[in-house]
């Protein structure tokens, strides 16, 4: 499916399975699970414009949000789309530009097209300077925004590619850390 996706034949040489992969919750919502630090995002917008980028996130929105759609249907509870952005390896300088601005166009453009796919997001592993004035800013944040946006250490930390979480330990593990920060009443 991804490779019908706008640009795919240049894009899946820089994202692969190893960065990206949607899987399910036990509860039966997708996971979108990406490692953007071990992006070439450099390299990567050297053959794509923003545009081209964000035309491929939202592709990937919109099979979501079908694959969704069919499983509400389906199970009679409305599916939503949990993102668990695992920022290992991610540079507080550097990087490129250009990137960011894709995946922030194309992350508006996918919550205006898509409002009701969106579940919580999962901010994992952030870098130690992040970490600590995300601890220190948290408090101030709305209860809402609160809600929606979890920060944490641990899960998916001791994978060496993101593909891990469909099978095995790993994925046993990262269910139940999903279970934890998200499912937990």
């Amino acid at each position: 499916v991804r490779d019908a996706a706008p640009h795919a034949s240049i894009v899946n040489e820089y994202i692969t399975p190893k960065q990206c992969v949607t899987t399910t919750s036990r509860t039966g919502d997708l996971v979108y699970c990406i490692r953007a630090g071990t992006i070439d995002d450099v390299a990567l917008m050297s053959e794509v414009t923003p545009e081209q980028m964000a035309e491929f996130f939202i592709y990937c929105k919109e099979v979501n949000a079908a694959v969704a759609d069919m499983r509400s249907l389906s199970s009679d509870r409305l599916v939503c789309l949990v993102t668990a952005n695992d920022l290992t390896g991610v540079k507080l300088v550097g990087g490129d530009a250009t990137f960011r601005k894709a995946l922030s166009a194309a992350s508006k453009k996918a919550n205006d097209l898509y409002p009701n796919l969106n579940g919580p997001t999962l901010l994992l592993n952030l870098p130690r300077l992040l970490g600590a004035l995300v601890k220190l800013f948290t408090p101030l944040f709305l209860e809402e925004v609160r809600k929606r946006i979890k920060f944490e250490r641990g899960p998916m930390e001791s994978i060496e590619e993101v593909s891990e979480v469909l099978a095995g330990s790993e994925r046993v593990k990262f269910l139940d850390a999903l279970d934890e920060l998200i499912y937990a009443d």
